[in-house]
This record gives structure tokens, C-alpha cells and sequence, in this order.
């Protein structure tokens, strides 16, 4: 027998510890049996739902029974409780928390949860006459059972949606800066930044065949404010696509792996006449490597020819700076 002299404020603790038990064993638990051990008659209970209601000992603790295995994990934070003593050995327990479904049941939810309880004190211990449990759970349909089962995963699918909307919003603006950081805003055509990093990328020898081409024009505004701001960029662009690339003031690089000796030097040479039938006068250097190479060396290769040419141009009588 338990001693009747234990003070009501020891008795208070334990209505908040038991309360606080009966929350785990249901939501982190899912074990209703160790409930049911302390319920007494007369007994009612108001579930989360509006159908769950029972006003006898032996509905309640039935309906608790089919709870078993159909509460997912779940965790409690923040628990408050308050307890009242509204007659002699009888306690009313009132308390507030928080209850999120666990990360591994791939159920979302996290709610406010209430919880009123109503305990009396007898020689054997607290007994349990009411549980009424008060959270927005309006979701809830009949088919759920001690649980608003089909409201979470409605929620996890929405939540889901989400995730999966605002990942491919990342990956488009991703793209986007991506795309900014690699184009040159004026041109269209790939940047230094673009081609420094295939520079890096294939700082190791190059296996397969590789053709490089410097292009240094002179009379590109001419022609552009003639023919439209980017009528230069498309000869270039049409020809070589993405493997051209502006790398500062009136300097164009093309690297191409596609194409062997002969049709690289071709393509190279044709967009050399186009320039020059709209005016352009360009310089070109070309490097061509049948095997492994080192694309630093080739650019550089290039450049030099390129520059060798330019020196050429300018040379000639009518195109010399200085005159």
C-alpha cells in the first residue's frame, strides 16, 4: 500500500511525469498497453479527431489498441505541464508541446499539441479517469486511426513538390550566373573566363587531335555598326559555335577537336575570306597537333603566328599605325 501521507506537490509531480510518459509510449512508442494499465473506470477520452471519442473504459481502451502500429515515430520537444488539485487526491494535469514526426517515417508534420488529463489517487497508485487531447487535427478523416496519417502525407508529397520547384529554380539561376560567368556580354560568344578554364582542364597533354586558331581583327566596329552590333560575332559564332571564344578587345580564339587537319584549316581559312569580303581585315595564327599535345603551348604557338601576321599587316603601306 502506498502511503496516503505523500504530499500533494510530490503527488503533482508525479501527474506531470505520468503525463509526460503517456505522450512518449503513444508518439514515440507506439506502446498503448502501458496507457491502458492506468486507466479506470469511469473513463472518457477525447481523441485528436473529431470521431475519436469514447465515454467508457472499455471503448477507449479498444480503440487504443488499434493504435498499435499505426502512430509513425515521432519526437517531443518543449513539454509544459500544470497540474491542479480540484478535489481531494484528484488532479487535473494540463500541458502544451510540441510533437514532429521523425525524419525516417518520410512524414512530415509538427504541431502544437494540448493535452488535458485527469488522475486520482488510490491506494495503489494514480489511476487515469480522462485524456483529452486538443491539436489541429481537423485534416483528420475516418480511415486514419490515432493518427492523421493521410494529412502528413499529403503534406510530405507537397513538401516534396516544393523542395523539388525551388531545386530546379536554384539549378536555372545556377545556370544562369553560370552562363553570365562563361559569355561575354557583348559578343555572345564564350568568354576568357570559359577559355582559361579549358586551358586548366586540359593542362595535362591533350590525346585526340587538336586544332587551334588565333583571329585578330581589325575594322570589327566598322563592320558591326554597318551591319549590326553582333554581325562579326556570327561569322565566328555560325562557323565554330561554342568553340569560340573572345578573349579580350579584338581578340577571338577557336579550339577544335572535331574536325581533322585539313577541315579545321579549311573552316579556319573560309571564315578568313568571309571577314574579308565585309571588310574585316584579320590576322590569324594556326597550331595544329595530330597527337598528344599541350594546349598552353599550342595557344601560345598560335598567338605567336597570330602576331607574326599582324606585324605583316601592319607593315604593308596604308595600314601602318603611324601614318
Amino acid at each position: 500500500m502506498i502511503d496516503k501521507l505523500i504530499a500533494d506537490d510530490v503527488k503533482k509531480k508525479i501527474v506531470r511525469d505520468l503525463t509526460s510518459f503517456f505522450l512518449h509510449k503513444h508518439y514515440c512508442e507506439n506502446d498503448d498497453e502501458a496507457l491502458i494499465a492506468y486507466f479506470e473506470a469511469p473513463f472518457s477520452w477525447f481523441g485528436a479527431a473529431e470521431h475519436e471519442y469514447a465515454a467508457d473504459l472499455e471503448t477507449t481502451a479498444n480503440t487504443f489498441r488499434q493504435f498499435a502500429g499505426k502512430v509513425p515515430l515521432c519526437n517531443i520537444s518543449d513539454e509544459h505541464y500544470d497540474v491542479l488539485l480540484v478535489a481531494p487526491d484528484v488532479f487535473l494535469c494540463t500541458g502544451r508541446l510540441w510533437i514532429a514526426t521523425d525524419p525516417s517515417t518520410n512524414i512530415y508534420l509538427r504541431v502544437h499539441q494540448r493535452i488535458t488529463a485527469l488522475f486520482r489517487w488510490t491506494e495503489t497508485g494514480f489511476r487515469c479517469h480522462h485524456i483529452h487531447i486538443s491539436n489541429p487535427y481537423s485534416e483528420m478523416v475516418e480511415s486514419d486511426i490515432g493518427f492523421p496519417t493521410k494529412f502528413s502525407r499529403e503534406t510530405y508529397t507537397y513538401l516534396q513538390e516544393q523542395i523539388d520547384s525551388q531545386k530546379k529554380n536554384i539549378e536555372h539561376q545556377t545556370n544562369i550566373l553560370r552562363r553570365m560567368s562563361f559569355e561575354d556580354s557583348l559578343t555572345g560568344l564564350c568568354n576568357r573566363n570559359k577559355f582559361n578554364q579549358i586551358l586548366d582542364s586540359w593542362q595535362d597533354e591533350h590525346s585526340s587531335p587538336l586544332g587551334l586558331a588565333c583571329f585578330d581583327l581589325n575594322g570589327l566596329k566598322k563592320m558591326n555598326d554597318r551591319l549590326g552590333h553582333s554581325a562579326g560575332d556570327n561569322l565566328l559564332r555560325q562557323a565554330f559555335g561554342e568553340a569560340a571564344f573572345r578573349i579580350g578587345g579584338d581578340e577571338f580564339v577557336i579550339i577544335d577537336d572535331t574536325h581533322d587537319e585539313a577541315g579545321f584549316r579549311s573552316l579556319v581559312l573560309s571564315v578568313h575570306r568571309d571577314m574579308e569580303l565585309h571588310g574585316i581585315s584579320s590576322s590569324v595564327g594556326i597550331s595544329w597537333r595530330a597527337s598528344a599535345c599541350n594546349i598552353r603551348k599550342q595557344f601560345d604557338e598560335a598567338d605567336r603566328r597570330m602576331y607574326e601576321e599582324k606585324k605583316k599587316f601592319y607593315l604593308i603601306r596604308g595600314n601602318d599605325r603611324r601614318k
